[in-house]
């Protein structure tokens, strides 16, 4: 990264993409004065504040919008305070986890949170781990027969792998690299990240190929799966990470910034304009390449 892009995601206009910078990028420390300071700025800014309004709501998917923002700003359940550990055990209790498809994305953001060690939350961590398939994914979760038949062989669900590999990669960064890391990663390296394995110019799903940000259970960019690869330990020269690359540089603009292809209608957070350069995207692309 060169010192103009990085002065650009340390700009104080987002503390929220300053505080990851500093912390993950730059590798400073939470009791660096420079990270506390942001930290405190971020804590008493407007977008903190919509996040906390949003987590207070009643609808269990706001509670789940609200602590996927709060884990991407680089937070900690020590940091927001006692308030969000009644919200996310009520969310737990309300749920049993299970969001439709987002429950591998709430684990992934709870743990970056802070919360892994809590018995309920490390209990159904290594529980829903041990459903890894024979082929290294995960197998949809629809009750619909027609859909997905429990009494047929029934590939793997990419979307769903894919909440699963930001998860793995998660625990990694805490110090865990669960038993099924790497047959999870050859999940996704023998498909050059992207493709079907019968035809390695299709894409498994279209969004992949993208830089869809921020993160919903059915939609990743490629941006944070090159970047949970790079975490699990492959290498930057690796055909699938090179295959990887190419797909982001098709994002890059000649001032090194990366675009923002694709959000939600209305996403978890504002993350700035489709089609535009993104800083969230930038870091990640950085990152993915540290």
């Amino acid at each position: 990264m060169n010192q103009t892009v990085l002065d650009w995601l340390l700009e104080d206009t987002n503390p929220e993409v300053k505080l990851r910078t500093l912390k993950e990028y730059e590798h400073l420390q939470d009791n660096d004065e420079t990270v506390i300071a942001c930290k405190n700025e971020l804590l008493g800014s407007k977008v903190y504040q919509r996040g906390l309004k949003k987590l207070g709501k009643e609808k269990n998917w706001d509670k789940y919008d609200a602590i996927l923002g709060f884990a991407e700003w680089g937070l900690t359940r020590d940091d927001i305070g006692k308030d969000i550990d009644s919200e996310v055990f009520r969310l737990i209790e309300n749920t049993g986890f299970k969001m439709l498809c987002g429950e591998p994305l709430l684990l992934r953001n709870l743990v970056k949170l802070g919360y892994g060690q809590e018995d309920v939350i490390k209990n159904e961590i290594e529980s829903v781990l041990r459903l890894i398939q024979e082929d290294g994914g995960f197998r949809c979760i629809s009750t619909n027969k027609k859909i997905n038949n429990p009494n047929k062989p029934h590939k793997s669900c990419a979307r769903l792998t894919v909440e699963y590999l930001l998860l793995v990669a998660e625990l990694s960064l805490k110090g865990y690299k669960p038993e099924c890391a790497d047959v999870l990663v050859h999940y996704f390296t023998k498909r050059n990240i992207f493709y079907r394995t019968d035809d390695m110019k299709t894409p498994m799903v279209d969004v992949m190929l993208g830089t869809f940000y921020p993160p919903d259970p059915i939609k990743i960019g490629a941006h944070q799966i090159i970047y949970a690869l790079h975490v699990l330990g492959c290498t930057s020269d690796s055909e699938a990470m090179q295959a990887g690359y190419r797909v982001l540089d098709q994002h890059r603009l000649e001032n090194g910034r990366y675009v923002l292809t694709a959000s939600k209608s209305v996403p978890a957070f504002k993350v700035g304009n489709v089609g535009e350069e993104n800083k969230w995207v930038t870091f990640y692309a950085y990152m993915a390449q540290e």
